[in-house]
């Protein structure tokens, strides 16, 4: 071995154990300056030295900018499903059946992907996605860039690793903070992104992985129990959960309500817990159904859940061309309510339950308007569900942009993408224009009186003919046109978001203004510039992903002139200037509001008085937050402010504090 070799190599050693340290472990006993510059010089050296560089090398971390193609793999180890239990009866009537003399493993079921890792040799070698019928897609390029896996294990072992990506809550929300809240959950983003095409921006995701399975292809050797696995897999540098517990089979019901008391101070999202035997012998001798190990079961948490039938399936496609499957089931009582659909959230997730029509079906409502398909209990006679190949509107061919687990409608004219569109301009968090909603815009699009945002300009020409349909009259028509003459009024910091561009909401344009791009021919400009990128890229808060959007939208023909009309019709695309009152009551103070509010609709609205009256925003809590102005349903940022000690206002006690101080809303 070469100096320059063994040099690169002491690097590599070096990085990975303050990774682990960091990433694993959350200590340190280096600086970030002080990783920084190892990071650097390793880096620097591979450049130099091509020839020498690791395929595991702690730089592969940052990822690539190639897309990915995600060639099929068949595991090399048996990737099942778990037979569920919903009620500490069944639960225990499993165990009698299993061993009454024996020890489990009480582990949390993470809420996120399925993986495997395959180490061979100490070193990763593939990592791929759960699949179907055991063959997965190879997503080893995107899970590199995870950084609390190891890509070197302590010991040169080959181990296969099975483990679930996800995303904490605290992780998602600021990431989501920046992308303008337009990922839906953790577990819909983390099945999103460790599919995405481009590993560069997999590493700018806070993907983490938890392992709770490992396997040798030529047994077990001296380990005989998972309890020993787990050990060892800890050894080796892997994360496991803190949180196992091995139970007598008498205690785990015990040990179930500790796990249940723990649950809502989790910074990960999980559905229930799995209970696995502990003993691999008695593995073995128990095996496998042709769906799920006998010797394991998922104990599923409080869920409101019903047994029905799927008669249809049908699919929508939003304004950014993405298609959602929906399932028509038979309905049924669920929560207080007749529940008619559930969710299906993409192919991916309909391939991974086997949902098809006629299947009979598990449906779950854990609070979302729509509840989902959670397990299907018997499959339909048709098979497994496919999504169409080509839009069912437009009949464009479908496709996966971006992350790769949705398909969308590339075609900009989709009827149901100009609809969607029109519906999202004026909605509530946009434009609010009253009197507008989705069904008065759909009769509109039908009837030909608007089909793009500038026709909303020239619908009081339609005035006479509006009054003539059924469910009009000259009161609704009326209210319905002032509220478009309203909405001229309103500011750039509105009307850009509105318009519904890729990746250019509201957050997005609140940093374009702070950097003083407060004019729409200012951010024209500046994305036509030579320099574009690099003076973009220089905003706080802007990636790539977000800078390549600004360029790309603002040199298209069509948005220019769509913009242009606008104008014309004497839409406001300048930003207020920030006039401060003298009254500066929330001086030095940093805010975070969130809930639902009866007087402050948007939510938006209390912030901006804050802002006007001397404080500061923040889009979640942390040390740094003085105030969290909380409403109805304030949900996982109420939690944190209580765990932090941060003051707790109320809508009434905000309202007192205005009023104190002359502050009319």
């Amino acid at each position: 071995m070469t100096k320059i070799e063994k040099e690169i190599r002491e690097l590599e050693d070096k990085i990975r154990y303050h990774q682990n340290l960091y990433y694993v472990k959350n200590e340190t006993e280096i600086s970030d300056l002080e990783f920084d510059l190892l990071f650097k010089k390793l880096q620097k050296l591979e450049e130099e030295n091509p020839e020498l560089v690791s395929e595991n090398s702690p730089t592969k971390v940052i990822g690539s900018d190639l897309d990915n193609s995600f060639e099929k793999v068949t595991h090399k180890i048996p990737v099942m499903s778990l037979a569920n239990t919903y009620n500490t009866t069944e639960l225990q009537d499993w165990i009698i059946k299993t061993s009454e003399e024996e020890l489990y493993s009480i582990e949390w079921k993470v809420d996120g992907a399925s993986i495997v890792l395959y180490y061979e040799n100490g070193k990763l070698d593939k990592a791929v996605s759960r699949g179907q019928k055991g063959i997965g897609d190879d997503i080893t390029e995107n899970i590199r860039t995870v950084k609390n896996i190891p890509l070197v294990l302590k010991e040169k072992i080959s181990i296969y690793v099975r483990g679930e990506a996800y995303m904490g809550f605290k992780d998602f929300e600021k990431f989501n903070a920046l992308n303008d809240g337009k990922y839906a959950n953790p577990r819909n983003s983390t099945s999103g992104s460790i599919k995405h095409k481009n590993s560069k921006e997999v590493a700018k995701r806070p993907i983490k992985i938890f392992t709770y399975d490992g396997y040798f292809l030529d047994g077990y050797g001296k380990i005989k129990t998972h309890t020993e696995m787990l050990a060892y897999m800890k050894k080796l540098g892997l994360p496991i959960s803190e949180d196992n517990v091995l139970s007598k089979a008498k205690d785990v019901l015990k040990n179930i309500e500790k796990f249940k008391n723990k649950k809502d101070s989790l910074d990960f999202p999980t559905d229930g817990l799995v209970i696995k035997l502990n003993d691999f012998a008695l593995r073995d001798n128990l095996g496998f159904t042709s769906h799920s190990p006998r010797w394991a079961r998922a104990f599923k948490f409080d869920a409101l859940m019903k047994e029905s039938k799927i008669i249809k399936i049908d699919f929508a496609i939003g304004r950014t061309g993405k298609i959602t499957p929906r399932a028509e089931i038979e309905p049924v009582q669920l929560g207080g309510t007749t529940v008619r659909f559930a969710t299906l959230h993409n192919q991916d997730y309909i391939n991974e339950l086997g949902v098809g029509i006629g299947a009979k079906v598990l449906v779950a409502k854990r609070g979302e308007i729509i509840p989902a398909v959670e397990e299907v209990v018997e499959a339909g006679e048709n098979g497994v569900f496919q999504l169409p190949n080509n839009c069912p509107t437009c009949k464009t061919k479908l496709d996966h942009i971006d992350d790769s687990v949705d398909k969308f409608c590339p075609n900009l004219d989709c009827p149901d993408r100009e609809v969607n569109n029109l519906i999202f301009y004026c909605a509530r968090n946009q434009m609010d224009i009253e009197g507008l909603g989705e069904k008065q815009i759909q009769n509109f699009y039908d009837l030909k009186y608007i089909k793009k945002i500038p026709d909303l300009y020239n619908l009081h020409k339609k005035e006479s003919e509006i009054m003539e349909l059924d469910g009009f009259g000259k009161k609704s028509v009326s209210i319905i046109l002032e509220g478009i003459e309203i909405s001229k009024k309103k500011d750039l910091k509105l009307l850009l978001p509105s318009l519904g561009f890729s990746e250019i909401g509201h957050k997005v344009t609140e940093l374009l203004i702070d950097s003083g791009y407060d004019d729409i021919d200012k951010i024209i400009a500046i994305a036509k510039s030579k320099n574009a990128e690099e003076e973009l890229l220089s905003i706080h808060g802007f990636g790539e992903k977000i800078v390549q959007a600004l360029i790309s939208t603002f040199q298209d023909k069509k948005v220019l002139s769509m913009i242009e009309s606008l104008k014309k019709y004497g839409l406001n695309f300048h930003a207020k200037k920030k006039e401060l009152s003298s009254n500066q009551i929330f001086l030095n103070q940093s805010w975070c509001v969130t809930g639902s509010f009866e007087k402050f609709q948007p939510r938006d609205k209390a912030m901006d008085l804050i802002l006007f009256h001397g404080g500061k925003k923040v889009t979640s809590v942390s040390s740094k937050t003085t105030h969290l102005l909380a409403g109805e349903n304030a949900g996982s940022k109420l939690e944190k402010a209580t765990e932090l000690g941060v003051k707790i206002i109320s809508e009434k006690e905000f309202l007192k504090i205005l009023s104190e101080n002359q502050i009319s809303l």
